[in-house]
């Protein structure tokens, strides 16, 4: 079965009004789900988006209400956490080909690399910065069905 790998600034932006891009990132996940397409991520996935929503909460944009409804419609789209035995390894390489100050993004794309699948990211930084030999990377304000 088909397999995409997303990041935490797509998955808030699935449950959070108001994201810039937000209708693209809705749209990745409803044709993900109408395509039968697994919707997967590193273990990091779940703490980035854990601790965005901590930051709405400490910032005062956010309700604790607000919060834990966001976080319950996350974790309901069921993002398959996946893990590989060599992901930091080939992250870190990443990272530094690509002179990343951070590992972060590279695990997605690691991920990606080795279930030979998609990486979808609103992070136009990463993205810019991999683009020209990573084409499995794409960038969440080009998604188009």
């Amino acid at each position: 079965m088909a397999e995409q790998v997303i990041d935490a600034s797509v998955a808030v932006k699935w449950v959070v009004e108001g994201e810039p891009f937000r209708n693209k990132a809705r749209q990745l996940l409803h044709d993900a789900r109408l395509k039968g397409i697994i919707l997967i991520g590193p273990p990091l996935l779940e703490y980035e988006v854990e601790s965005a929503f901590q930051r709405r909460l400490y910032s005062g944009r956010a309700t604790i209400a607000a919060v834990e409804a966001s976080l319950a419609a996350f974790y309901a789209v069921g993002v398959r956490i996946v893990v590989h035995p060599d992901m930091v390894h080939r992250a870190r390489e990443i990272a530094r080909q690509f002179n990343q100050e951070r590992i972060y993004d590279s695990l997605y794309a690691a991920l990606a690399e080795f279930r030979k699948c998609e990486f979808w990211t609103a992070d136009k930084a990463f993205y810019e910065a991999v683009k020209p030999e990573l084409s499995f990377i794409k960038c969440l304000p080009d998604y188009s069905q």
